[in-house]
């Protein structure tokens, strides 16, 4: 059965983000910021989101096992940004720095330094979270409607799912992995859903795929501030890809949306920070 490790690679240099992620797989023909290699049963995907989108990046790390983070030996305050988002995600990863010492020299108090390191091949297990992140929904003549996403979960051929936000069950008809049918994928595989009895017009903005019974929070009690951030009123929460607006109140957040209550570290943005402050407010954990 296949299973998927997904990493994240980061770097305020554009290009060496592409260069770092063409040495861990190979470009998809039909998505420029997405590169994938198969290794046996393990399909690894890399992503490589918007250096100029903070929400594209955190989307990203929320779904992802692991990171790379690229950094020359002209440190400016995007990279210490940058490197809070990695903090605040909370998994492993492979820091490769042009200059060590300078490196520790800025960011030495953060736990991502201990992953210092030359390159090297880094996938990691995607624990099972009990979603299907999704970021497309099409129609293909023939098949009906088909999603686009990740599997955080195991997926089998006639699983059923809550359609978030719309709050609608959809039955899985077909999978598809790098254009071969599957009857069934583990964690972290990126997947291509058919999904039975459904129409596009049903679930146009779906985020997300998410096992019936699933508990759902408005609210996060409690999460980590990072010194270096401003306070803020408003801010974007990310967590499992799911991205929605949040209300601070003392060290809680009231959420404009209810979000599948999962295990994993929700990501806490203000995208409206002062210039050259950072976006990064902190984290929060959830335990299901």
């Amino acid at each position: 059965m296949l299973r998927g490790s997904i990493i994240t690679v980061l770097s305020t240099n554009e290009q060496e983000a592409f260069r770092v992620a063409s040495m861990l797989g190979k470009r998809d023909r039909g998505e420029e910021r997405v590169y994938y290699r198969k290794i046996g049963e393990l399909v690894r995907s890399v992503l490589i989101p918007s250096p100029s989108s903070i929400l594209d990046e955190a989307m990203a790390l929320s779904i992802s096992s692991s990171f790379y983070f690229r950094v020359n030996n002209e440190v400016a305050w995007l990279d210490g940004e940058k490197a809070l988002l990695l903090e605040a995600s909370g998994i492993p990863g492979v820091v490769l720095a042009d200059d060590t010492n300078l490196f520790m020299k800025y960011f030495g108090e953060l736990g991502i330094s201990k992953f210092v390191s030359e390159f090297r091949e880094l996938d990691l297990e995607v624990p099972d979270r009990g979603i299907v992140y999704v970021d497309r929904a099409f129609n293909v003549r023939g098949v009906g409607v088909v999603v686009l996403g990740y599997a955080l979960t195991q997926v089998s051929v006639h699983d059923r799912f809550i359609a978030y936000p719309m709050n609608l069950e959809v039955e899985v008809r077909s999978i598809q992995v790098l254009d071969e049918d599957q009857d069934s994928v583990l964690p972290g595989t990126r997947v291509g859903l058919a999904l039975r009895n459904v129409r596009l017009e049903d679930i146009e903005g779906v985020q997300a795929l998410v096992r019936p019974g699933t508990k759902f929070i408005n609210s996060i009690d409690g999460f980590s501030r990072f010194k270096w951030s401003d306070d803020a009123r408003e801010v974007h929460v990310v967590f499992n890809g799911i991205k929605v607006m949040g209300k601070v109140e003392g060290n809680n957040i009231t959420l404009a949306r209810e979000l599948p209550m999962t295990s994993g570290r929700a990501l806490v943005i203000n995208v409206n920070a002062r210039p050259r402050r950072p976006r990064i407010i902190g984290y929060a954990i959830i335990n299901a």
